[in-house]
């Protein structure tokens, strides 16, 4: 039972209400957000990863955004919140692009909001891939060609899985460029919103069966490495912060902060709830700031841009 019970209505804007049917622009100083924040109601025999299966949605982003419901037994009829509400990655919006530390794909090639996917990734030490990159070969029912190294950490597979329930690829397959990596589907529907393959990008079965249905080879992928959002409504400064999985953005606060300053909000900022968003990167965009509490300007640089990867 899906429930709009925490909803943004607090702290929308007219001007982001009638922006949000139009694509959304890639010259904001702080990036747009997309979705609204739901809610569901655990279910007797429930943990949270069916909550999160039963939305498509990735099972660590349910259990930290819920840190007090317990991940295996939560009680029935406890309110879950639900990560469908999010900053949009900096950076181009065009094509799909996989922000890696959130674990979820956007894809931008259709008008509108764009569609946000769940995703597997790399953990530390086989990690997902970061770049510029297209969408190359794809496949329908692909084998899946045992890496060496693979073979050696589990002796008993074989050299080729054919397609069926025991090939972790799934039915689909899409080549990341001219690598060896893609982004596919899987037999484990509890690993996605894990750090759980060897550099693949996996999914929901329904959902890379729809992905791959209307994503043409040659589409733009880009793959990010985004800890921390910051975004805006119009009146509203929001931070939406995740862990840093392989370690690759240290002084993210600092960094948030400077970026604020640069945009001339530091001031309109709560620094203590930015600092608290960040640390514990619950993964959903929280309300720090106001930019109608003062007058703001750009740093005399006069530098207005995204901040990407």
């Amino acid at each position: 039972m899906l429930l709009a019970a925490f909803s943004s209505g607090a702290f929308a804007s007219p001007a982001a209400a009638a922006a949000a049917a139009a694509p959304p622009a890639e010259d904001e100083p702080l990036a747009p957000l997309v979705g609204e924040a739901t809610s569901d109601i655990v279910e007797d025999g429930d943990t949270l990863l069916d909550v999160a299966a039963r939305h498509r949605l990735g099972f660590e982003r349910v259990a930290r955004m819920n840190p007090g419901v317990d991940e295996w037994i939560p009680d029935p009829g406890t309110v879950v919140r639900l990560p469908t509400r999010h900053v949009l990655p900096g950076g181009p919006r065009r094509g799909l692009v996989v922000n890696l530390p959130e674990m979820q794909l956007y894809d931008f090639t259709r008008p509108g909001e764009p569609e946000v996917f769940a995703v597997a990734i790399g953990d530390e030490m086989d990690p997902s891939l970061l770049g510029e990159f297209k969408v190359g070969v794809k496949r329908e029912r692909p084998a899946w060609h045992v890496p060496k190294a693979i073979q050696a950490e589990k002796p008993d597979l074989p050299a080729i899985v054919p397609p069926g329930p025991d090939n972790p690829l799934g039915d689909h397959w899409m080549t990341i460029g001219t690598t060896t990596y893609g982004i596919h589907g899987t037999n484990n529907l509890w690993s996605i919103g894990r750090e759980a393959t060897h550099g693949c990008l996996r999914l929901y079965n329904d959902d890379i069966a729809r992905l791959y249905a209307r994503t043409p080879v040659g589409t733009r992928l880009r793959l990010v490495y985004q800890t921390v959002k910051l975004g805006s409504d119009g009146r509203t400064i929001w931070v939406e912060a995740h862990p840093d999985r392989y370690g690759r953005e240290p002084g993210r606060v600092e960094k948030a902060l400077a970026r604020l300053d640069e945009l001339g909000l530091l001031a309109s900022v709560d620094v203590v709830a930015l600092r608290r968003a960040v640390e514990e990167a619950r993964g959903e965009p929280v309300a720090v700031g106001r930019i109608d509490a003062v007058e703001a300007a750009p740093a005399e640089t006069g530098a207005i841009s995204i901040p990407t990867s």
